[in-house]
């Protein structure tokens, strides 16, 4: 990323606290698992298997892969020896369409491996990796796993190769393996208890102090103000747009029902039937009645 004019850095060095940022912050999670082992025993702790070797393929927080080219997202991008895939996203917004966010990042793995010459049949596993510091299945689990399996016979799997998995930091442990308490424990505390969370902390500690770092983090920030601010004059726009139309629809409404019943109580005052009214005016009997009620006229 570019530097920050030193104006503008220095204004917002005095907003944001970078003593206080931990290993949820999406950026700084994603700064640490950039590094390979540190990414691989990840992946192994959530995962309970062994992984030979992983090569990070790229995080959000350069801005700048095509891959993630859907606006900004802050998330790691990983391929072990074998070519399965993972993408890991550390979440602290409780957002109801994440499901729906993990078909979408589904797909664009998929598509990332057929753009490389891979067939349908050697498409490799793809699992996408959500980090909870909330409960969205509200079961008190601290792990999810989601595959495709038969409804009707639930010892058949659809083999599709997808494993969509969230961690909620807050759930029980109970049944959680040892090492895996110990990462979630230290990304619900900050305190690590065991060799890998430390090397974590240990990181995380030095990437604060990173000024290079620094400055990326604020210039990330700032585009991310920019875009919300965007997001906001478009909508506010799109707003008064459809509001100036809505009025306009309601005034035409308003209009039509006013002279609507103005032509009925005339015709009304001159003796005619409801069912008359109702063939002048192009409308049913039942609706000359309900105005007619309204109003409170007297037939």
């Amino acid at each position: 990323m570019g530097h920050l004019p030193e104006r503008e850095a220095c204004h917002m060095r005095r907003h944001i606290d970078f003593d206080k940022i931990g290993i949820t912050d999406d950026v700084m999670f994603c700064t640490v698992l950039s590094n390979s082992e540190d990414c691989r025993e990840f992946l192994q702790r959530i995962l309970g298997i062994e992984i030979e070797e992983i090569v990070v393929v790229g995080t959000q927080v350069s801005m700048k892969s095509n891959f993630h080219a859907k606006g900004v997202r802050l998330d790691v991008y990983a391929k072990d020896k074998k070519g399965n895939a993972y993408d890991i996203e550390m979440q602290t917004t409780k957002m109801r369409e994440l499901p729906l966010r993990s078909r979408y990042y589904h797909s664009e793995m998929d598509s990332y491996q057929i753009a490389e010459g891979e067939k349908y049949g050697n498409l490799k596993h793809s699992i996408v990796i959500f980090v909870c510091n909330f409960d969205l299945f509200a079961k008190n689990r601290s792990v999810y796993t989601f595959e495709s399996i038969c409804r009707e016979d639930t010892e058949i799997h659809l083999q599709d190769k997808r494993k969509t998995i969230f961690i909620n930091i807050n759930g029980s442990r109970e049944g959680v393996p040892k090492e895996l308490a110990h990462l979630l424990d230290y990304l619900k505390t900050k305190t690590p208890t065991d060799g890998f969370t430390e090397r974590l902390e240990q990181r995380v500690l030095e990437i604060r102090r990173d000024t290079e770092w620094r400055d990326d983090y604020m210039t990330l920030e700032m585009k991310m103000d920019e875009k919300y601010e965007q997001g906001r004059e478009q909508g506010l726009k799109e707003g008064i747009t459809k509001g100036i139309e809505q009025g306009i629809e309601q005034g035409i409404e308003l209009g039509i029902g006013q002279g609507l019943r103005v032509q009925i109580q005339k015709k009304l005052n001159k003796g005619k039937s409801i069912s008359q009214i109702a063939d002048e005016c192009e409308e049913s009997e039942e609706e000359i009645w309900k105005i007619i009620r309204e109003n409170g006229w007297n037939v």
